[in-house]
């Protein structure tokens, strides 16, 4: 607690100020978004361990599986996101160049582009290798999955096989793009069947 505490008093001007006026998390019906006040900021940030994979920083908000950060070292600077279950690896996107900027929208998030394939969707793993073990590892920790790894080499030899049930297809293209030994094998279900997750870019050799 006293380290978050730290953190906020290092956090930029305005981002102290909002913090020190609100009593209740604001929340956006229409995004899920909650921006913390200060009891759920200490909350939150203790769960989630913020400070062993972003250290120097601070979640001060969170949509689903996306949190918020903002970055304490006495400057302004930008408000960004990353992937709650890969915190530490994941790319930050930047939601807006300064907390200020980010209050004046509402708290605004960037639009998704318009995908080509369904929201949601049904995704399934087929054509790995039966002795792919390996492979299929990379897709579970892609996935986020919770395949038992006693049960991977049945799963490769019953391919097609359903990977993850209800998933975003869209968002699993985005992490395809630093996993592209397992672009040829994510597929979503669709009305004709299956039907590729990624498609190819130029200057793809998968």
């Amino acid at each position: 607690m006293e380290m978050i505490e730290q953190l906020v008093s290092r956090a930029d001007a305005a981002y102290q100020r909002w913090l020190a006026e609100v009593t209740d998390d604001f929340a956006a019906d229409a995004t899920g978004l909650s921006v913390f006040c200060r009891e759920s900021l200490l909350e939150r940030n203790t769960t989630y361990e913020v400070g062993e994979w972003l250290a120097g920083c601070l979640m001060i908000g969170q949509e689903g599986d996306r949190g918020y950060f903002l970055r304490c070292d006495g400057d302004v600077g930008p408000v960004f996101s990353a992937d709650l279950g890969a915190l530490g690896s994941a790319d930050l996107d930047v939601v807006a160049p300064a907390f200020e900027v980010w209050l004046r929208s509402g708290f605004a998030l960037p639009s998704e582009p318009e995908p080509d394939m369904p929201l949601i969707a049904d995704v399934y793993i087929d054509k790995m290798p039966v002795d792919g073990v390996a492979l299929l590892m990379r897709a579970r920790k892609l996935l986020d999955a919770d395949w038992r790894v006693a049960d991977l080499r049945n799963m490769l030899a019953a391919q097609p096989f359903l990977a993850a049930r209800s998933a975003r297809p869209w968002r699993v293209r985005g992490e395809l793009r630093s996993a592209p030994e397992l672009r040829q094998h994510l597929f979503y279900a669709a009305d004709d069947g299956l039907e590729a997750v990624w498609v190819a870019e130029p200057g793809d050799t998968i």
